[in-house]
């Protein structure tokens, strides 16, 4: 299963009913941007060691071992990405792209521009929304 990122209630997110489903919250798939490479860029973001920007997506929610987990993003790391702006992101990505992680994936330019406007977007939308965050589901 691809991960993918996602905004929510956080109430119902941290404890789903029977009717949850996460694919119908509006989402961003990650496509091959996996953890190491998203704490790469939080650690750009937030300036914090990589150890620690790996905490930034905190594992809230796991099924019994066969299902998805849900991690989710850190509230500090939420608005600082909600004050990107557009030129910010030219900087990120080209910082990002010097990363070990973004290099094994060989992922273009336009794909971690497009990925970063996604997620500073939905950033946005949370911070703009009392009680919602942002979310990853990821098959563990």
């Amino acid at each position: 299963m691809p991960e993918f990122i996602f905004i929510g209630d956080g109430q119902l997110v941290r404890e789903p009913d029977d009717d949850f489903v996460a694919e119908d919250l509006p989402s961003l798939p990650c496509t091959g941007i996996h953890q190491d490479a998203r704490a790469q860029m939080y650690s750009l973001v937030t300036g914090a060691f990589l150890e620690d920007a790996l905490q930034l997506e905190e594992l809230i929610l796991l099924e019994d071992g066969a299902g998805p987990v849900v991690y989710e993003l850190d509230t500090g790391l939420i608005a600082q990405l909600a004050d990107k702006q557009e030129d910010d992101i030219e900087i990120l990505v080209s910082q990002w792209q010097e990363t070990q992680e973004i290099e094994l994936l060989n992922a273009e330019e336009t794909d971690l521009a497009d990925f970063l406007f996604s997620l500073i977007h939905l950033c946005q939308v949370v911070q703009n929304e009392e009680g919602m965050g942002v979310f990853v589901l990821s098959d563990g």
